[in-house]
């Protein structure tokens, strides 16, 4: 079936199934936002020129993570050319242009799929094989083109505000670019086309300048080096497109093949003879050195220095000066912003809206959040909050629920169900709300005997607690002082041995944990301890209170982080906070009791045993044991690089346990539960969530020195601003904390290191340029 008409129903969100179906036709698509003023931007710090697929797996992990996205198609990936003729400029008409030009052309619309778009546009799409990128060479005003290194949204794809993107025939039967469009495209007279030829393509110059041309002085040992920096386990998507890069690096030759399989050969699934044959397929399309050099650079290759190691003697003054060219064209990128707000470069390459991202209205919708009781809870807190936050809420639940369920059940590989979990949102945005309702829901269901502390004074405070309470639920505001105070090098022995105790208590699945002995207090044992921590603090408070030692002994890692940098628009509740429905008590308390009555009046009771009597939660079946299976490889794999290592380390058991705790709330609670797939699917994007954000937030507060401090503060007032921000705009918000020189001194020193981009941005209408800065991931 074409994609002329909405693909069938099958039940998922219509964005999704749209990304599905391309993906099905081996399309190349990702998310990008659906409404806003950034919509049709990526989602915020997603790289979609590295991470654009068809596979589908992925693709659903995505849609799970933004339920709200709109699908868009990675052009050149995609073996496509597309022309793009709008209507934004009344004095330019793009449609009747093109129509014009086709006309003058003898052309016929007949079998080109062509797409509506919102604005009254049209998206025209054909088949290339590589090579055409977004230059529009000599087309009149209004018409762009789309290419290697361009997107578009998605043929079928429906944004927030109900606009479709109305597809007429299938682009997986578009014909191939004809001659007459490409003689258009090329350079040269006519007056609608500016004269380019003296300015260099800098469209991707940081990888273009690197050893991942596709001309012949790329030699075979430096591709093999970079190969060296890919592990041949890496995912599908990415062994393909290494393959093809070798193909294009080497056009197809023996040694190329030989290159291939060799590095192939070390992966665990390799089969003699794949990579031929795999081989003997490639064609051009849009995957060339640049690829193999983007994958070497994400696994830690130092791209300039493999090019210097592997360029031909020349003369060193020579040699120098080539640097100096490459890193003014790098650092110094020029823009246009047209009248409509739309920043392209000098090639007509779409940059990401400038603009400031919108207040945040959290989504209330069940469907972002699993079904069951966790859900339920979720939505509950949302409804009855005056500024909404899923995430927040989301942890609340699963702590809630693993409470209820601790000491009683066991996952499928033995881990049990408690959490310790960081609501992280800025001041002001309502993250004690959720603190509260913690509180609530416990009290309503009668277990207020498992509520713990709001903070812990020392080291025996724990202990003492926990003989007294193993199953316990700990709502912490302001943990972020917290954990500032038992790491303080100043903290006595007692405050900082609480972490120890506490890292120890996370990995207590059913086992024992015998308490330090100290004068007049003999040591107990506590079977099975299951405290639970769900804890609240604003991003800036609790990562100032991180240091890298948190990082290394595991303490950061055992954390599931949740949340959001947005402050929701406030508004009044749908539901009364201070009721909470029979409909949750009554499940909570089925969870609880699970056991029997008698057996949940011994639920607090440290010298009971609770192991003989837990309940395990099998797999539902093969696929859910795959999930699991594939997704613990994923992140071995990870465990691999030193510098992120120590934030994926437990993120496996942790997807495992999100899942067994949503698995338990789903009921029907008169039987026995499975973990499905869908619970290891969700579990997974949650947990990985977490790992990704750890990382980020260590880059972006965790410093050894002021200069450090300051580098992270000026990445943190862009990103915070959309990612991409004026030079005034970071002077401002700096408040004079920096002199005007040394803060330019800063900047030029993070463009120079590739963390940030310098952007110069030319009004199309004149006028002069204006100095943007814009983060680089």
């Amino acid at each position: 079936m074409g994609l002329g008409s909405p693909p069938p129903s099958t039940g998922e969100p219509a964005n999704l199934a749209v990304a599905l179906s391309l993906a099905a036709k081996g399309f190349a698509v990702f998310p990008v936002q659906s409404g806003g003023e950034k919509a049709k931007a990526p989602m915020p710090f997603f790289r979609w020129r590295q991470e654009s697929t068809s596979e589908s797996s992925t693709i659903r992990e995505w849609w799970r993570k933004w339920p709200d996205a709109a699908p868009a198609l990675d052009v050149g990936k995609s073996g496509l050319f597309v022309i793009d003729a709008d209507r934004h400029d009344p004095e330019h008409d793009g449609v009747e242009a093109w129509s014009d030009l086709m006309a003058g052309e003898s052309a016929s619309p007949e079998g080109i799929p062509i797409v509506a778009t919102p604005n009254d546009g049209n998206h025209w799409i054909f088949r290339q094989d590589g090579g055409l990128g977004n230059r529009k060479g000599r087309l009149p005003k209004g018409v762009d083109v789309r290419g290697d290194g361009g997107y578009i949204v998605a043929p079928g794809a429906i944004m927030a505000d109900g606009r479709r993107y109305e597809v007429h025939g299938d682009p997986a039967d578009a014909p191939p670019v004809p001659d007459w469009l490409t003689k258009w495209l090329e350079r040269g007279g006519g007056e609608a086309a500016e004269d380019n030829s003296a300015v260099p393509d800098t469209r991707d110059f940081r990888v273009s300048q690197t050893p991942s041309t596709t001309t012949s002085d790329t030699t075979s040992d430096e591709i093999i080096e970079l190969l060296g920096y890919v592990p041949a386990d890496c995912g599908y998507d990415e062994w393909v497109q290494a393959l093809m890069a070798v193909h294009a690096a080497k056009g197809g030759s023996g040694e190329g093949l030989s290159i291939a399989d060799t590095w192939s050969s070390a992966g665990s699934k390799y089969k003699a003879g794949e990579v031929a044959k795999k081989w003997r397929s490639f064609r051009s399309a849009g995957v060339n050195g640049a690829t193999l050099a983007a994958l070497a650079k994400q696994y830690g290759a130092d791209l300039s220095a493999i090019r210097i190691a592997h360029m031909p003697p020349e003369d060193p003054a020579a040699l120098d000066h080539g640097r100096s060219v490459i890193a003014a064209l790098s650092r110094s990128r020029r823009l246009i912003e047209h009248p409509d707000g739309t920043v392209t470069d000098e090639d007509g390459v779409v940059v990401e809206s400038a603009a400031p991202p919108p207040a945040t209205t959290a989504p209330t919708n069940p469907s972002s959040f699993p079904p069951g009781l966790v859900g339920q809870i979720a939505q509950w807190i949302c409804d009855t909050s005056r500024r909404p936050q899923p995430g927040l809420a989301l942890g609340a639940a699963l702590t809630i629920v693993g409470t209820a369920a601790g000491r009683q059940f066991v996952g499928p590989t033995g881990s049990a169900t408690h959490l310790y979990v960081l609501g992280l949102a800025p001041t002001g945005a309502g993250k004690d709300f959720a603190l509260q309702q913690i509180e609530r829901i416990l009290a309503a269901a009668r277990m207020s005997h498992h509520i713990g502390p709001s903070e812990f004074i020392s080291m025996p405070a724990v202990v003492n607690f926990l003989v007294r309470s193993p199953l316990s639920l700990c709502a912490m505001d302001e943990f972020g002082d917290f954990m500032a105070r038992i790491g303080n090098k100043r903290a006595s022995g007692f405050e900082r041995s609480i972490s120890k105790v506490l890292r120890t208590m996370w990995g207590k699945s059913f086992a024992n944990y015998t308490t330090p002995e100290w004068a007049g207090k003999e040591a107990a044992t506590i079977h099975a301890p299951a405290i639970s921590i769900y804890g609240a603090s604003t991003p800036e408070q609790f990562w100032r209170a991180m240091e890298g030692g948190s990082v290394e002994d595991g303490t950061l890692n055992r954390f599931l982080l949740v949340g959001s940098d947005g402050r929701p628009d406030e508004r009044d509740p749908a539901l009364d906070p201070a009721t909470v429905p029979a409909a949750i008590v009554d499940a909570l308390l089925a969870i609880y009791e699970r056991s029997g009555a008698m057996q949940a009046t011994l639920r607090n009771q440290a010298d009971m045993d609770p192991t003989p009597n837990r309940q395990v939660v099998a797999w539902a079946g093969a696929d859910a044991k795959a999930v699991y299976d594939q997704f613990s490889k994923r992140v071995e794999a990870k465990l691999s690089d030193p510098d992120s290592a120590s934030f994926y380390a437990r993120t496996a058991e942790m997807a495992l346990r999100i899942a067994t705790i949503v698995a338990v709330g789903r009921g029907p609670f008169s039987a026995m539960n499975v973990v499905t797939a869908d619970d290891m699917e969700f579990g997974k994007v949650v947990a990985m969530s977490s790992a990704e954000t750890m990382i980020t937030g260590a880059a972006d507060y965790m410093a050894d020195s002021d200069n450090q401090a300051s580098a992270q503060r000026v990445r943190r007032i862009i990103k915070d601003r959309g990612g991409r921000v004026q030079h005034k705009v970071v002077l401002k918000a700096m408040q004079h904390s920096m002199k005007a020189r040394d803060l330019r001194d800063l900047l030029g020193a993070m463009v120079d290191a590739e963390e940030l981009e310098l952007q110069k941005v030319k009004p199309a209408s004149g006028g002069p340029e204006v100095t943007w800065y814009r983060v680089l991931e």
